[in-house]
């Protein structure tokens, strides 16, 4: 298989999941276990040299961000909202961030 066959796969799976998560579903374990299997599949069989990178600074940039609040001017850091997060943001996030950047190297060479 070309990769450019495996690119295309991988958005149309991409977009499949962004629409199942957005529009389809609302049961999680269905959500996480789709996020699995999609980046799964990147990681198998698109994966570059700094794209690990790439994936963990996008899922920790989520679980960074989910614990801040900000009131009346102040930063406010929960942990406790932290571990409210669900597992398929951070690989969401992570697959995104990664997708974009991919999607972004294409249209540039």
């Amino acid at each position: 298989m070309k990769k450019e066959t495996t690119i295309v796969l991988f958005y149309i799976l991409y977009f499949g999941w962004l629409f199942t998560v957005i529009f389809l579903t609302q049961e999680v374990k269905i959500v996480n276990y789709f996020t699995a299997v999609i980046t799964l599949f990147y990681f198998i069989f698109l994966r570059e040299r700094s794209d690990i990178l790439w994936f963990f600074l996008g899922g920790i940039l989520v679980l960074f961000l989910s614990g801040f609040s900000f009131t009346r001017f102040k930063a406010n850091f929960d942990k406790e909202e932290v571990k409210l997060v669900p597992y398929w943001l951070p690989m969401a996030w992570g697959t995104t961030f990664v997708a974009l950047r991919k999607l972004y190297l294409l249209i540039a060479r």
